[in-house]
């Protein structure tokens, strides 16, 4: 007869295995020797009123936890910073970086609020021709959702307060699907957009999606050539020297996978300590 716990329980088991593991190492103050090596880069979408459902709706009482957690925690950095210390291969010691993809109104509306609370730094890619639209999205029609975008005042006001922009192209395009004219076409129209509603050129670019596609060093080489000074993913993991020399892995933050910010973090550790391993092991091999 099998003993196992259903789906459920075991996953509530294992929140709260991660739960007292987390919130241990962090008043011990080791969770800082175990991020050395690696940078994290968040990544959020939509904060909302309503309860967290993912990765691309996090309540506004779940970003709060966040970003307190973040700013008593981690030292928050801009994504600028960040991207800087990556490229000049400087020391990394778990800095983190908070981005937000799309450009929904709730961002201006609700997260800046919060973000100024905790005084921290954010960076909002934005797809340039969703603001001031009624552009209804696939993913937030198939959860019974109204996309809500930001208007360029909203934009530019984010900007005004310190926040970075960067570019999320025109339409949120899968540049998988897209030849090289296309894409450089998404870029190019995307840093004119934001050129000429808030008087920015971006210097960065967050793919939609977040995903790999078989021409993605095509889209990364026109990138550069556009001159953003990075490009990133949004599929989970951890920045370090080695894994950003084409692109930078930023973490969706997903609240329900959790019981708090403690739990994630113990996630977080267990990717820094899965880098090192494979670059003690690359090494070797060398």
């Amino acid at each position: 007869m099998s003993h196992a716990l259903p789906p459920k329980r075991r996953s509530m088991v294992g929140q709260l295995v991660k739960e007292v593991i987390g919130r241990v190492l962090v008043t011990a103050g080791l969770h800082r020797r175990f991020l050395r090596g690696g940078a994290i880069v968040v990544a959020f979408h939509s904060v909302t009123r309503e309860p967290s459902d993912g990765a691309l709706r996090c309540s506004v009482g779940d970003f709060e936890r966040y970003c307190r957690f973040f700013a008593q925690h981690l030292p928050v950095e801009t994504f600028s910073r960040t991207v800087e210390r990556l490229q000049r291969l400087e020391p990394l010691n778990g800095e983190l970086s908070i981005t937000f993809d799309d450009g929904y109104a709730d961002n201006a509306e609700l997260a800046l609020d919060v973000l100024e609370r905790w005084k921290l730094p954010a960076t909002f890619f934005v797809s340039t021709g969703f603001m001031e639209t009624n552009e209804q999205t696939a993913w937030d029609s198939a959860a019974n959702v109204r996309s809500r975008w930001m208007s360029w005042e909203q934009v530019a006001r984010l900007a005004k307060r310190g926040h970075e922009i960067g570019s999320h192209t025109v339409t949120h395009a899968n540049l998988g699907e897209l030849g090289s004219s296309e894409i450089a076409s998404e870029l190019q129209r995307s840093i004119e957009h934001l050129f000429q509603r808030i008087g920015i050129v971006p210097a960065h670019f967050a793919i939609p999606y977040g995903r790999a596609f078989s021409s993605l060093d095509d889209a990364i080489a026109i990138a550069q050539r556009l001159g953003f000074r990075s490009v990133s993913l949004c599929r989970g993991g951890v920045a370090d020297h080695a894994n950003s020399r084409r692109w930078i892995e930023r973490w969706p933050i997903d609240p329900t996978g959790y019981l708090s910010p403690y739990g994630w973090l113990v996630d977080v550790i267990r990717e820094c300590r899965a880098l090192r391993r494979r670059q003690a092991s690359s090494a070797a091999a060398d």
